[in-house]
């Protein structure tokens, strides 16, 4: 599944091999934007119960509802557990929100029928407006040698354990020649589907498989486009796409980025700014502007964008709008949302005003700014989660507002944003201290919270053993990994060091993830700031660990899943997919291994893994958005005969100072030579070559001879 030649290719092969899937994959099933959805349970059943007390509409769930095909007597459904059915899902053409479960006899005793189940969620227009239904496909086919009889049913049951209900919407006695197939149909809508549920057509069902399909398809290849030799790549990151659009919901004119489907049905603001950046990064400027606009409607009269995680809620969405300025060039969005951005500014400033006011200036959290950090953590904390978010939303805001003309704007912020950055830093230098040889920066400095082991084990407390302190393992990791994706520092600082030093050697990670929970457990999505911080260190083969380690065990290895929280070693997952953030930072992390910003050079390939390059196989990347303007690049590998082959399009509306391409040679060989269009250069090195002068595309062969 891994990379060839490299020792984290080799680790996650292994890991593979021995490490469970997941448990429990969870998928939803809707349409774009639309606020209700279908969740596909493990077992292949179509779970549509509200999560919420719907007043908006005036429904209100009561109780739990399900949808199923049931086979033979009784009233259990198709793959349910221990029931001699296994349930195997994966996704229509590898990638598009349409979830196939094939259901194959557990043993051979069973019945030597195969049933395979697809299910399709449609709304009249495919409008996120329109009341949605589900539409479901049973395939029968006996692949035995003698004629097979079966009853089957279209169910829906309502209530838990002894409350609850099954009714019997359509029946039908199949008779299945050696080699026959047969088909049934059943719709439901989402409201009210345990009293409206019917049997479908085939002549219906195609029509509405066939629009949605065609929907989602033109959809998730617009944007971005990624080729590389590996499919399920191709695949995955389209499903992450796809998965994320379903985690938002409009709710009257409002556009929420909620941070899962069925759960967590509130906007998380961290993760909804950050969601707005990955859509922008994969080329969605559109949506993401549009959701940006609705985030905005959330900012408070006096400038706090505060929304369910913390004051770094306001500091994301500021660096998360400059950013989208920057993407896109927008200048006319941009002077719609600087009212809002120096409202925002302003109330920063003015609670850096109250802090310094009651903490002295010899004091560890002088200048530092309380706030609540996350839904875990009870009361406030100084914690630099906070204040190097928002230290960057100053500094993102007085780039944006010197892009407009704003000059005196810009430097009134910009005197701010000095000040705070600079009370940061000396708060940092001070707070670091010395544990058993080695030196630690609290992410709370106040109070060293989540230094102790704090994770989700039943009983778990903040008072660990001596043993177990000053460790990387838990909340650490997710808060260390949020505040190094601030890049409130350079990478080789040596504060942010010893942040990435601590996860790397006192159990913050596995297999590049941060460790959390129980023994073999993950919380992949809160890693991107580390494996960001490892990229701007060339540390790539941690990444490509982090990657891969995310695709066999941060989501469901055949629907492409993100899950919050998981266990490698038991293939035990939290119920919390599709995750929003474990699909946008996914995103992020690919984007930023095949392109990526590093002040005002741009760097393309930088963690393509090396067997992407073997003799034959072609690295692509279309229509790249980036700070300097849209950028493509193809490579294509003759090793065999020692070369490979570049070509780029460069980005014009902002040009970068350099270009940077990497090519990860399959067997480590250096570069020897390089042409640009036919013409020798010297700028590289064994792994890259930098170009300073280029025109609107440029050919490249690199010579290994």
């Amino acid at each position: 599944m891994i990379a060839k030649s490299t020792w984290a290719g080799g680790l996650a092969r292994a890991a593979v091999a021995l490490g469970p899937a997941m448990r429990y994959p969870r998928e939803v099933i809707s349409v774009k934007d639309h606020r209700d959805e279908f969740v596909v349970l493990p077992d292949g059943r179509l779970n549509f119960t509200p999560s919420r007390v719907d007043g908006w509409r005036g429904h209100i769930a009561e109780k739990s509802g399900h949808a199923f095909f049931k086979v033979g007597s009784g009233d259990t459904w198709l793959g349910r557990p221990g029931g001699g059915m296994l349930a195997k899902k994966r996704l229509l053409e590898g990638y598009l929100p349409i979830v196939i479960a094939d259901f194959e006899p557990a043993s051979q005793s069973a019945s030597a029928l195969k049933y395979e189940q697809t299910a399709v969620a449609w709304s009249e227009g495919l409008s996120p407006d329109e009341p949605i239904w589900a539409f479901v496909r049973l395939k029968v086919s006996n692949p035995g040698g003698s004629a097979s009889d079966v009853d089957i049913a279209w169910c829906v049951d309502s209530g838990v354990k002894e409350e609850r209900k099954v009714r019997q919407v359509a029946a039908w006695k199949l008779n299945l020649a050696p080699g026959a197939e047969q088909t049934v149909y059943g719709k439901l809508p989402f409201l009210d589907g345990c009293e409206k549920a019917a049997e479908s057509s085939g002549e219906e069902f195609d029509k509405r498989l066939a629009e949605a399909s065609a929907s989602w398809k033109q959809l998730l290849n617009k944007g971005i486009r990624i080729n590389v030799p590996e499919q399920r790549v191709n695949d995955a990151y389209r499903a992450w796409l796809a998965y994320t659009f379903l985690d938002v919901d409009k709710v009257g004119d409002r556009y929420e980025p909620h941070d899962g489907a069925g759960f967590y049905e509130d906007v998380f603001g961290i993760a909804a700014a950050k969601y707005c950046n990955a859509l922008g990064v994969m080329g969605f400027s559109q949506e993401a502007r549009t959701y940006l606009d609705s985030l905005a409607t959330m900012i408070s009269p006096e400038g706090c964008f505060f929304v369910n995680f913390g004051f770094v809620d306001t500091g994301t969405l500021l660096v998360v709008m400059s950013q989208h300025h920057q993407l896109t060039g927008d200048d006319a969005w941009l002077r719609k949302a600087a009212p809002d951005m120096i409202r925002m500014c302003d109330w920063i400033i003015k609670k850096r005003k109250e802090s310094q006011a009651e903490n002295p200036g010899d004091s560890v959290v002088h200048g530092l700014i309380s706030s609540r950090v996350g839904v875990d953590n009870p009361g406030t904390d100084y914690s630099y989660v906070t204040d190097t978010s928002l230290c960057m939303g100053l500094e993102a805001a007085v780039r944006s507002l010197r892009a407009l003309g704003m000059a005196d704007e810009a430097a009134r912020i910009e005197r701010e944003s000095a000040s705070y950055r600079q009370d940061i830093e000396k708060s940092m230098t001070r707070a670091v201290f010395e544990d058993k040889g080695l030196k630690v920066l609290p992410i709370m400095p106040e109070t060293h919270k989540y230094l102790n082991r704090a994770a989700y084990t039943p009983g778990g407390k903040e008072d660990a053993p001596p043993e177990q302190r000053c460790s990387g393992h838990g909340y650490y990791a997710l808060f260390g990994s949020i505040v190094l994706e601030t890049r409130f520092l350079p990478a080789t600082d040596a504060r942010f060091r010893l942040i990435a030093e601590l996860l790397e050697r006192r159990d913050g990670l596995l297999m590049s993830m941060c460790a959390f929970g129980r023994e073999g457990g993950i919380d992949h999505a809160f890693t991107y700031g580390y494996w960001l911080n490892c990229l701007e260190r060339s540390a790539v083969e941690r990444v490509l660990l982090g990657f891969y380690g995310s695709l066999c065990y941060g989501m469901s290895r055949d629907t492409w899943s993100g899950v919050e929280c998981t266990n490698m070693a038991t293939g035990a997952n939290a119920s919390t997919q599709p995750h929003l953030r474990s699909g946008m930072q996914q995103l992020r992390l690919l984007r930023s291994m095949l392109v990526r910003e590093d002040k005002d050079r741009l760097l393309l390939a930088q963690a393509a893994p090396r067997h992407w390059f073997e003799q034959g196989e072609r690295v692509e990347v279309l229509g790249a958005p980036t700070f300097f303007g849209e950028t493509s690049y193809t490579i294509e590998s003759a090793v065999n005969e020692g070369r490979i082959t570049a070509r780029l399009v460069t980005p014009r509306r902002n040009p970068p100072s350099a270009i940077q391409l990497f090519v990860r040679h399959p067997q480590g060989k250096p570069i020897r030579k390089v042409l640009a269009d036919g013409k020798p250069v010297s700028t590289f090195d064994a792994g890259s070559v930098t170009l300073t002068a280029f025109g609107e595309t440029v050919a490249l062969e690199l010579d290994y001879q």
